[in-house]
């Protein structure tokens, strides 16, 4: 197996990395003052842990600037091999898929006190230090800030309709 697979494997499988990540993305999230939604909901979460621990779509965000926004991902990068646009558009399969790592991380981080829920409301509790988190770990985590800014920008139905996240009733 590749080793670059094998690492990005063994980061998914760390429930504590997908609990800080999740932290992180909620502390951005509320550090953005003039919000269109008030905290990060479930909906916004469970699109974090398939964006910042994919390769690609973790690039795609880790090489834009904070005030390019969301769309900016989506944009086709001619200079890069692989179009930014490209992993976001299997987006619905890698939620479904990771959306029970998604819960385990979000409980980790409750229990841990690095989350709270309040009247479905995900606030940030703390966030994890920048250096206790190194190598690909550490760019999940930047990812994921950058990643809850940007949504913090936009409502929800803007968030999730900009990835091509298909809700289903």
């Amino acid at each position: 197996m590749n080793n670059g697979l094998l690492n990005e494997h063994e980061s998914f499988l760390n429930v504590a990395l997908g609990a800080a990540a999740l932290a992180e993305f909620t502390a951005a999230f509320q550090n953005v003052a003039a919000r269109p939604e008030s905290d990060a909901t479930l909906w916004h979460l469970a699109t974090v842990l398939p964006l910042v621990f994919h390769e690609t779509s973790r690039r795609a965000i880790a090489k834009r600037l904070p005030r390019s926004g969301l769309r900016s991902i989506l944009t086709r990068d001619p200079d890069n091999d692989i179009a930014q646009n490209e992993p976001i558009f299997n987006l619905n399969e890698r939620m479904r898929a990771a959306y029970g790592r998604t819960l385990r991380s979000l409980n980790c981080g409750i229990a841990c006190g690095l989350l709270d829920i309040r009247g479905g409301s995900i606030t940030s509790r703390s966030t994890v230090p920048r250096d206790a988190c190194p190598g690909v770990a550490s760019d999940i985590v930047k990812c994921a800030a950058k990643l809850g800014a940007w949504a913090a920008e936009t409502s929800a139905f803007e968030y999730l309709t900009i990835l091509g996240v298909e809700v289903r009733r």
